[in-house]
C-alpha cells in the first residue's frame, strides 16, 4: 500500500525524522494563515504515484493569496492517471545538497536493501544512468545491523557521518516498526548546518501486516476516503480497483497477474477496462456475496457496457463457482449487463452446463481470443 507523501511523513515523524513544516489541505478547504508554515512555500499534489514533479504536480508559491487557487488547480488534475486527494503545503527548503536514501525489503533474500546516492531529486534515475554512483548494501532486518551495514555508505555523501547515522537509525526503526516494504527518502535535504530534512518520503506498507498493527488499522479507517482501494481490500479480502471511470468493460477475474494481462489484452484491442479485479475464488466459501459485490460495483460504472468473467481455477471447483454466480446474478436488479465468461479449471464442463441451463444470458467461451472478440462486439453494439 503506497501512502500519500503527507501520510508517510507524518508516520516517519513519529520516529523522530524531521520534515519541512507542512499542512494537509483539500480542494474545498480555505487556506488561512492559521497553522500555515512560514513561506515561501511548495504546494505538492498528494497522489499515490511517482513522478509528480515532472507531471506538474509540485508548484512553488511566494504569495499566500495564491495558495488556495493553486490547491484547487492541482486537486482538479490527474497525476499519471491517478486522482489528486489533496495537497501538502510546506515551507520551501534552501538545502546545500539533495541526496538519496532508501530501505526496502528484498522479497528473494529476506534482507533489507540499503541504497545511498549523492545525487537525489527528480532526476535520480538519469543521474545514476549517467554514472552517478548508487551505493548499496544488504542487512538483516535488525536496526543495529542496518545501521552498522549502511553507515559506511555515507562516505560517498561527504557530510556529517554522525548525523546521517542517526537518520539511518531512526529510519530503520520506522521501517521495521511499520513493517514497511519500502521507505524511500528522495531527496534527503542536507542543510548548511549539516542537519537533514526529509524532502520527500515514499512509504509502501504491507497491507497484510495491518492486523498486527492496530494503529495502522485506525489510520486507514480515519483516512478511508483517501485510500478507498486499500479499505476495500482490508474489509472484503480481495482487490477491486477502478482503473478507468469511463471504462466500458467490467472485469470479474482471478489472479493478479492474469488480471493485469487481461487488461493489457483489452487495451491492445482498443477496449477500456473499467476495473482491475482479483476476486480470490478461494474466499467465496459457498457464499455469493463477494460476487454480488463485484457485479454491483461494475454495474455502477457510468459507461460499463459488458462484464467479462475470466476465471482460471487452479483448485477452485468451477461447478461450485457457477452455482454461486447464478445465485449472485439472480439477486441483482434487472436488466443485467451482457456477460461473457471463460471458465478454465476443475469441473469446467459442469460449470458451463449449469450456466447454459440457467435463465441467464451468458456467452461462454473456451479460449480467450474469441471471448475478447465477443467483448469488443458487445461494446460496439451497445454504443449509441
Amino acid at each position: 500500500m503506497l501512502l500519500l507523501e503527507h501520510d508517510g511523513k507524518t508516520l516517519l515523524g513519529r520516529y523522530g525524522l524531521a520534515t519541512p513544516p507542512g499542512i494537509w489541505v483539500k480542494a474545498e478547504d480555505e487556506v488561512t494563515s492559521n497553522g500555515l508554515p512560514d513561506g515561501p512555500w511548495i504546494v505538492k499534489a498528494q497522489a499515490a504515484t511517482g513522478g509528480r514533479g515532472k507531471a506538474g504536480g509540485i508548484r512553488p508559491c511566494e504569495d499566500p493569496a495564491q495558495l488556495e487557487s493553486i490547491v484547487q488547480e492541482l486537486c482538479s488534475q490527474l497525476i499519471n492517471g491517478v486522482p489528486v486527494q489533496g495537497c501538502r503545503i510546506e515551507s520551501k527548503v534552501d538545502a546545500t545538497r539533495e541526496c538519496y536514501l532508501s530501505l526496502s525489503l528484498n522479497p528473494i533474500t529476506g534482507l533489507v536493501d540499503i541504497l545511498v546516492s549523492p545525487a537525489g531529486g527528480v532526476e535520480i534515475e538519469s543521474s545514476v544512468s549517467k554514472g552517478k554512483t548508487l551505493h548499496r548494501a544488504s542487512a538483516i532486518p535488525d536496526p543495529a545491523d542496518i545501521v552498522a551495514t549502511g553507515t559506511p555508505l555515507f562516505k560517498a555523501l561527504n557530510a556529517d557521518n554522525q548525523m546521517l547515522s542517526t537518520i539511518l537509525e531512526r529510519l530503520a526503526d520506522a521501517f521495521l516498526g511499520l513493517e514497511a516494504l519500502l521507505v524511500e527518502i528522495n531527496p534527503l535535504f542536507i542543510l548548511p548546518d549539516q542537519s537533514c530534512l526529509l524532502g520527500d518520503a515514499k512509504v509502501v506498507l504491507d497491507a497484510n501486516a495491518f492486523t498486527r498493527q492496530p494503529h495502522l488499522e485506525r489510520f486507514l479507517a480515519d483516512r478511508a476516503v483517501d485510500y478507498p482501494e486499500a479499505v476495500l481490500k482490508h474489509k472484503h479480502g480481495f482487490d477491486f480497483i477502478v482503473t478507468d471511470p469511463q471504462g466500458s468493460v467490467g472485469l470479474l477475474t482471478t489472479g493478479a497477474g492474469l488480471s493485469m494481462m487481461l487488461c493489457d489484452e483489452l487495451h491492445d484491442r482498443g477496449l477500456s477496462p473499467y476495473n482491475f479485479c482479483d476476486i480470490r475464488t478461494g474466499g467465496l466459501r459457498d457464499d455469493p456475496q463477494r460476487l454480488i459485490d463485484v457485479l454491483t460495483w461494475i454495474s455502477a460504472g457510468i459507461n460499463t457496457k459488458v462484464i467479462l468473467i475470466n476465471v482460471f481455477g487452479g483448485i477452485t471447483d468451477l461447478g461450485v463457482f457457477a452455482r454461486l454466480l447464478i445465485q449472485a446474478m439472480d439477486r441483482l436488479p434487472q436488466p443485467h449487463l451482457p456477460v461473457i465468461a471463460r471458465l478454465i479449471g476443475p469441473n469446467q464442463d459442469e460449470a458451463n452446463t449449469l450456466l447454459r441451463a440457467s435463465s441467464l444470458q451468458i456467452s461462454l467461451h473456451q479460449d480467450l481470443s474469441p471471448a475478447l472478440d465477443d467483448t469488443g462486439t458487445r461494446v460496439g453494439r451497445t454504443l449509441p
